[in-house]
């Protein structure tokens, strides 16, 4: 956390008169699953992913950035309804693990263009969980149960994000982004899972419009 801290310090006390600045809203769909040493047949969740944006622009080709966002990450298990004796019985159900995040991603990377801009950013995503719900199949619907204390509450993780930008004028510009993003860290614990190595990973498809509070 201390050198999340200095990052941040470092990141945005930056002068904003006569630097290129920008600030925006997107918004998106976030596509997660999980590996696991435990839990097989994981499918994808669908979820919500946005927020704030914030580019600074060091040189012509140059820039870093920051986020704020809010994710909805997760997967689904399939599960495979059995007897008494473990034989199936011909009834299958789903397992959703839902895990909702406050997410920082910082990054850096080339930008070219005029018109129209592409760039290319990596960076790293430390995330702060804030909801965990499993929702689990019954005989006669399904039970959801409230792990937020149980999950770990801090993730991080890296990205690599592509994407691009149309200018309306020399202010206001329409930005699109495909983001990978995969964490380093397990959301188990030994209140979690003991036993398991869980962790998330999956793609953000974005849109949104961000503004120049200085001119080029």
């Amino acid at each position: 956390m201390k050198n999340l801290t200095l990052i941040m310090l470092l990141i945005f006390p930056l002068p904003v008169v006569g630097q290129n600045h920008f600030l925006g809203l997107k918004g998106g769909v976030n596509w997660t699953n999980a590996t696991s040493t435990f839990l097989v047949d994981n499918n994808n969740r669908t979820g919500f992913s946005g927020g704030l944006t914030y580019e600074y622009r060091l040189k012509k080709h140059f820039i870093i950035g920051a986020d704020l966002l809010y994710l909805q990450n997760g997967f689904t298990n399939d599960i495979t309804f059995t007897d008494k004796n473990g034989n199936p019985i011909g009834e299958k159900g789903r397992s959703d693990f839902n895990y909702d995040y406050i997410s920082f991603p910082l990054k850096g990377g080339f930008i070219m263009g005029n018109r129209i801009e592409g760039f290319v950013n990596l960076g790293i995503v430390p995330s702060i969980l804030i909801d965990a719900k499993t929702v689990v199949p019954t005989f006669d619907g399904h039970e959801t149960f409230n792990v937020t204390d149980r999950v770990t509450k801090f993730d991080f993780g890296g990205l690599i994000e592509i994407g691009g930008n149309f200018k309306f004028n020399d202010r206001l510009f329409l930005l699109t982004s495909l983001t990978y993003q995969h964490s380093f860290t397990t959301l188990t614990n030994p209140d979690y899972f003991a036993d398991d190595k869980i962790t998330l990973y999956g793609m953000t498809l974005s849109i949104g419009l961000k503004y120049a509070l200085a001119k080029e």
